[in-house]
């Protein structure tokens, strides 16, 4: 019974958390707003997370001190950069990221064996990495092919690498976060965001896999 209410909560968590995003994206500037009250929140909620848990060196070390400034801030301000572009390549970064994490989460269940990185994050695999990775540049495809009034969807192959750069990167961003909240020796960043956790949570993938597709944009 806890297990089947954690998942309804998850559920209706996730469902709201995404439908905000969508209608932020295609909603101008409802995009700008969301994005200002969520990084006050992301900063907020690292520094509450220094404070309570942090030992007295951590406290007390610079790297510590200023690291969220430039872990939320800069991915942020890519984040604003990219949707300046166009809504459509933010929507296609989140929905990189969903459709990686959410496929990655699948195929390592089933078929999961080989560890990514157990010291870190024992429970992702190789297998659920390349399972989010092809799904992910299928869901490049589709996007190639339901934007074609955009110049990138004009090249499928531009899709397919903004898929894979959105994977990799996020990916790490992943593994990343969860390095910080071991060295902090917590589960979840938050829980502002019930059976999820924190934003930091939530948005890890997304605050790697955003200057990454910003780079990638400038170039392609």
């Amino acid at each position: 019974m806890k297990i089947q209410s954690n998942f309804v909560k998850r559920a209706i968590t996730g469902s709201i958390f995404v439908a905000v995003i969508l209608a932020s994206i295609f909603f101008s500037p409802g995009f700008y707003y969301l994005i200002f009250f969520v990084g006050c929140l992301m900063i907020v909620e690292y520094r509450k997370l220094l404070k309570e848990n942090g030992t007295s060196e951590q406290k007390k070390s610079l790297w510590y001190s200023f690291f969220a400034y430039f872990y939320i801030i800069l991915p942020l301000v890519c984040l604003i950069y990219i949707y300046s572009i166009s809504p459509l390549y933010t929507l296609a970064l989140f929905a990189f990221v969903w459709v990686n994490d959410t496929f990655a989460y699948l195929v390592g269940i089933k078929f999961g064996k080989h560890k990514l990185f157990e010291r870190i994050s024992p429970k992702k695999t190789w297998e659920g990495f390349f399972g989010g990775l092809v799904f992910a540049i299928f869901a490049g495809f589709l996007f190639s092919h339901f934007t074609s009034d955009y110049p990138i969807a004009k090249n499928i192959v531009k899709w397919v690498g903004l898929a894979i750069i959105v994977v990799i990167f996020g990916t790490i961003g992943d593994l990343f976060e969860s390095y910080i909240k071991r060295s902090l020796n917590v589960k979840d960043s938050g829980t502002i965001l019930p059976g999820h956790g924190g934003l930091l949570d939530r948005l890890d993938s997304i605050l790697f896999a955003a200057p990454a597709a910003v780079i990638y944009l400038l170039l392609v």
